[in-house]
């Protein structure tokens, strides 16, 4: 199959969400959209592949079981479900009938879910076995969920659930796409809130087509070449690089879970052209001995959700192909701008590129006015990868729309050539005896030194001082270190006002789903346990 036959898909103006699988079924037909580690648990389909005709079945299948139990247009459905490659086949099939899915974090506990579907106001829920013995444990707990469906094998189906492998034998594989219009809210994505309430952002199909669209048409892959990634679908990146995968006509090794050694033994046999992993994943990677595996059928290293450091960019550059970084949020479905990095050409640490056509940036100050080119300020976007709003959050929305444009909570600078460096997240700059220091800068200063694999920098609430600067950080492998020999090279290598007045050297960070050190966590538990009238 020619590589352009991908134009056919990106250029379609008919397609949307609720069409997805029927446009792409008529142009790539029975290629091989998806390969699984173990066949699916579908009497229906118990393959290990998946082709795009097949998907296409299985949309239409899931479609009518959701219509048969009561899902009209609008409707939202929860999705908290282990990382199944069907998950994402029942999102298209909520999109296909005009509901909304709501894929959930399949590490969310049952308070949290309960939260979520009470928000969103979904009677339908549909799980697994996985995720509701040890999260959810039963359904009274969620009072508000009127039908509980559960995935995988009729076997593993529990009491009281609807059994979505039975549910799939009669239900019929043919069915028209609802008619959606491009601004019509088509999945809500819930990310975490800095209330500790999670904030549900809606997303059209406009936002999430629009910059896949561009992007699937500067990356030099398509039909015949053959990816590999354990991203989490339920999260917006996993569910875009998915969606990337199925529009430009490739395939997809699908593994559940990140297994370092695992993925690059896939990577030699099966020579992969693609792989796409958040920045932890590479340095776990890097820690696992890649030299020894044949990589060389890269053609695309791809990154997001969080700050790449650029040696190793440099590093699995060195085994073949260019290093793809895109740069966005959830709600900015999730792409803001992209950068390519090749073995001729590498951007400074921090630069996260240009803004993908058609989005519009500006760097504003904390009266809502253009700062100075080169200046630092908030990161505010405009354009139709922008989220509609936040569900049933009127406040936030108020907050976040202010003058008219979205604001990422992101400080970022622009240089005269348009390009963008990202500097930290807002809540993250600590405020330290009337210096800002931008947590980011810390933190890739001490990534510098030889020992140390992960560091995190937090802001400790002071007295006197507002905060000061606070490290926790993580040794490669073998390598020991102690507090006080890694505060002498801080203070011989960082600016005094900038330098940790606290370090904590553990053996783990507190991950969230994608790997992004939670913050969070590690500021409440060091002000549990610091004197910090004494630093």
């Amino acid at each position: 199959m020619s590589f352009m036959e991908k134009f056919k898909v990106i250029l379609d103006p008919r397609l949307t969400m609720a069409n997805f699988w029927d446009i792409t079924t008529n142009v790539y037909g029975d290629a091989v959209v998806a390969y699984l580690e173990e066949p699916l648990e579908y009497r229906c389909m118990p393959k290990d592949f998946i082709t795009y005709r097949d998907n296409l079945v299985l949309v239409n299948k899931m479609g009518h079981v959701l219509k048969g139990l009561g899902v009209k247009r609008g409707d939202r459905v929860v999705i908290p479900m282990g990382n199944r490659v069907e998950l994402l086949t029942l999102c298209f099939a909520c999109f296909k009938i005009g509901a909304i899915a709501v894929p959930l974090n399949y590490m969310l506990k049952g308070t949290e879910i309960k939260y979520i579907a009470e928000n969103c106001g979904a009677r339908v829920l549909i799980t697994d076995s996985d995720v509701f013995v040890p999260n959810i444990k039963e359904k009274e707990a969620i009072p508000s969920i009127e039908t509980w469906v559960m995935a995988g094998s009729r076997e593993s189906c529990l009491p009281g659930f609807v059994s979505l492998d039975e549910a799939l034998d009669n239900a019929s594989d043919e069915l028209e796409p609802a008619i959606m219009h491009k601004d019509e809210t088509v999945a809500v994505f819930y990310t975490s809130g800095t209330t500790g309430y999670p904030k549900g952002a809606m997303l059209t199909g406009k936002n999430l087509l629009t910059t896949q669209r561009i992007t699937a048409a500067i990356l030099p892959v398509g039909p015949g070449d053959e990816g590999v990634s354990a991203l989490p679908s339920a999260h917006l990146m996993g569910f875009a690089v998915s969606l990337l995968s199925f529009m430009i006509g490739a395939s997809g090794y699908f593994m559940r879970y990140f297994q370092p050694k695992r993925i690059l033994e896939t990577i030699q046999e099966r020579k992969s052209s693609i792989f796409v992993g958040v920045p932890a994943m590479y340095s776990i990677l890097l820690h696992s001995d890649p030299e020894k595996y044949d990589l060389s059928s890269i053609k695309i290293w791809a990154s997001g959700a969080d700050a790449m450091p650029l040696e190793h960019i440099k590093k699995f550059m060195s085994f073949g192909g260019v290093f793809f970084e895109a740069y966005g949020q959830v709600e900015t479905s999730p792409i803001t701008s992209i950068k390519v990095s090749t073995k001729y050409f590498t951007f400074k640490q921090g630069c996260v590129g240009i803004p993908v056509f058609p989005v519009r940036v500006q760097i504003w100050d904390e009266n809502l006015n253009r700062v100075p080119v080169s200046e630092p300020g908030e990161l505010v976007v405009r354009g139709p990868n922008v989220l509609k709003g936040y569900w049933n959050d009127s406040e936030r929305n108020e907050d976040a729309f202010r003058g008219g444009w979205f604001h990422t909570g992101d400080m970022a600078r622009r240089e005269k050539t348009g390009l963008l460096y990202f500097m930290d997240r807002k809540k993250d700059v600590v405020k330290a005896g009337g210096y800002s220091v931008f947590s980011r800068e810390v933190e890739e200063e001490i990534r510098s030194h030889p020992k140390v694999d992960d560091v995190a920098i937090v802001g400790l609430p002071h007295p006197t001082k507002v905060e000061v600067v606070a490290a926790v950080c993580t040794l490669d492998p073998g390598e020991e270190l102690s507090n006080e020999e890694l505060m002498a090279w801080c203070r011989e290598h960082i600016a005094q006002y900038k330098a940790p007045r606290y370090i904590d050297i553990r053996s783990e960070m507190p991950y969230g789903m994608t790997l992004k050190v939670l913050k969070r966590v590690l500021r409440e538990e060091l002000t549990e346990k610091t004197d910090v009238e004494e630093l």
